[in-house]
Formats: structure tokens, C-alpha cells, sequence
């Protein structure tokens, strides 16, 4: 842990050096909207791709919309579902919540040591984690030594879940670049990168074992959707490339069109691969960076003080609440009576 997340201070400096205060039930709702738009997107291809099939065989058609409805339950809605579902820690706090947000983070923090010490021992073919980090949280859970917790926690983020996360983004990067390479077809296409960089998401939260804010997940969903638009339009554009790449290559290319044709493929497919497997590397880089932003966050919390200043405008602003909330009753109360 490095040690400015140890230096001590008040809910003012943090507040104004690292928390920005923005509407919730606004990032609920985009986090909704995006959600639901990538959803749409799904839909949109499978529908696609169903019906193409339908034109060529009716039979295969039908068969192919349970095969769609199959993998839009499995490959959206339960990935969807258990990201949402996956707690995230309070960063963003003010006096009247500081305490419950520091009571709530350190029992996130202990449900997180115990579930890597759970699946590294019930799943053998899981390597995210190494025996020396486990037995690390596994003492400070058994001594129920919270520093040693957030020291340990804080060691594996930086050593070996980093490495299997980048792993991680690397496997799902080269998945994306070699089946949109391959597909030359831009539903396809679309319906890949969007599967697997949810996919990437879910995995690396889970791996993580906590998930980023509303309004930092609703910042993911939307580059999710920008990259789904990207190779939705990509087959167009690299096609293009290819052609005038094909073209430099000289008038020799002309008298053989198989060739320039068979050069014209390799070049666009190499091309949709590339920067579709780029797209999959940034949208694992971001989840990663807000997560990281957001453990660091909660340490830096641990060690916020309130001061007596706060404390009394805390009273004061709780006062003032509750004089308006008694005269909005009394209010109506004598409205009440009076129509009675």
C-alpha cells in the first residue's frame, strides 16, 4: 500500500481531493439504458442471423431461433445478471454516510478475501491466485486482522490477479481478432465483439471479486455499444483499405483477379481482426482501471477523520431537515382536520 493512502485526513480533503459528487438515480438510469441498448444489439443480430438461415431452410431457421434464444440467456442475461449483482465499494461519501460506507467496505473486503480462499480450495484448475497470497488472507481472516487484510488484498490486486487479468484481456482479445477475422460478416461480427467483451467484464469483476460504480459501469456499457457500432461499419470501411492497398500494388494484379481478390480478403479480415481485438484490450483496460481507482479509494476512506467542525454540521444540517419535515406534517395534519 503506498503511503499516502495511509496519511490521515479530514472528510474535506478527501472529499475535495478525490470525491466528486454526481447524481445516483441518474447513473442508475444510464447504467439501464446502456444495458438494455447492448441487449437490443444482441437481439438485432440473432434476428438477423436467425432470418438468413430461415430464407435458405425453414426447418433450420426454427431451430436456429432456439438455438439464438439459448445464447441470448447465456451469453447476456446471466453474465448481465451477475454483474449487477456483484457488490461494489462507497467511495463517494459525505458526513452522513462516512461510517455506514466504512463498515460496509470493510466487510466487502472480508467477503472478497473469502471467496478466494474458497475457490482456490474447491477449484484446483483455477491459478489466478498463488498458495502464498492465499495463506496471507487465510491468517488475517483467522485472526480477523484487518490491516493485514487490506496489506495482503492490496499485494495479490498488484501481483497476481494483475497478471491473470491481463491474461485474461489477452485470451478474449486474441478470441474476438481471430472469430471476426474469420467471419467476413458484419453481424457476425457485431455479435462477437459485444458477447465477448461483456464476457471479458463479468470475468475479470468476478476475478476481482467486486465491481465498479454505477456511473463507471454505465461509462463500460457505453463503450461496449460504441465498439459494437465500430464493427458493425468496419466490414465497409477496411474493405476499402484492402482495395487501395490492392491497387498499389501495381496493374500486375489486374490480369490475375483471383489473386487481388484472394490479397483484397486477407487484407480486410486481418484488418477487422486487429482493431476489433483492440477495442476487446481497452473496454479490459477501463474495467480495470476503475476498479483499481476504486480499492484505492476505499483504502485512502479507512483513514479519513471528522472533525468536530464536520460533526456539528452534520447536526446542524440533520436540525434544519427535520424542522422543515415537522412543519410539511403539520402542514398536513391541519389539512386533515379541516377537510374532516
Amino acid at each position: 500500500m503506498a503511503k499516502n493512502d495511509n496519511k490521515k485526513m479530514t472528510l474535506e480533503e478527501y472529499q475535495k481531493k478525490y470525491s466528486k459528487p454526481y447524481n445516483e438515480k441518474a447513473a442508475k438510469s444510464f447504467l439501464f439504458i446502456f444495458a438494455a441498448a447492448i441487449g437490443i444489439i444482441i437481439i438485432f443480430c440473432l434476428f438477423s442471423i436467425c432470418y438468413k438461415i430461415y430464407e435458405i431452410n425453414k426447418i433450420a431457421g426454427y431451430i436456429s431461433i432456439g438455438v439464438a434464444v439459448l445464447i441470448y440467456l447465456a451469453l447476456y442475461v446471466i453474465p448481465l445478471f451477475k454483474i449487477k449483482n456483484t457488490k461494489s465499494f462507497i467511495t463517494n461519501v459525505d458526513s452522513e454516510n462516512i461510517k455506514q460506507a466504512k463498515k460496509y467496505n470493510k466487510k466487502l473486503r472480508e467477503d472478497i478475501a473469502d471467496k478466494m480462499i474458497d475457490l482456490s480450495q474447491k477449484a484446483t484448475d483455477v491459478s489466478w491466485y498463488s498458495e502464498e497470497k492465499i495463506g496471507k488472507l487465510a491468517v488475517a481472516r483467522q485472526t480477523n486482522n484487518d490491516e493485514l487484510l487490506k496489506e495482503s488484498l492490496t499485494d495479490a490486486y498488484k501481483t497476481d490477479i494483475n497478471k491473470s487479468c491481463n491474461k485474461m484481456i489477452r485470451d478474449h482479445a486474441l478470441k474476438v481478432g481471430v472469430t471476426t477475422a474469420i467471419s467476413q460478416n458484419e453481424k457476425i461480427d457485431t455479435l462477437f465483439v459485444v458477447i465477448y467483451n461483456l464476457s471479458l467484464i463479468k470475468d475479470i469483476i468476478f476475478l476481482y471479486g467486486f465491481r465498479p460504480n454505477d456511473r463507471q459501469l454505465s461509462k463500460i456499457y457505453r463503450n461496449v455499444i460504441g465498439d459494437a457500432i465500430i464493427a458493425y461499419g468496419l466490414g465497409n470501411a477496411t474493405s476499402s483499405m484492402a482495395s487501395g492497398v490492392v491497387k498499389k500494388m501495381g496493374k500486375g494484379l489486374d490480369g490475375i483477379p483471383l489473386i487481388g481478390s484472394a490479397i483484397n480478403t486477407v487484407i480486410d479480415s486481418l484488418a477487422q481482426g486487429v482493431i476489433n481485438s483492440t477495442l476487446t484490450v481497452l473496454i479490459g483496460i477501463q474495467t480495470k482501471k476503475y476498479l483499481l481507482k476504486e480499492y484505492k479509494l476505499q483504502n485512502i476512506l479507512d483513514n479519513v477523520i471528522i472533525t468536530e467542525e464536520e460533526l456539528e454540521n452534520e447536526a446542524s444540517e440533520m436540525s434544519s431537515n427535520l424542522k422543515q419535515d415537522i412543519k410539511e406534517e403539520a402542514k398536513k395534519e391541519k389539512k386533515d382536520l379541516q377537510t374532516a
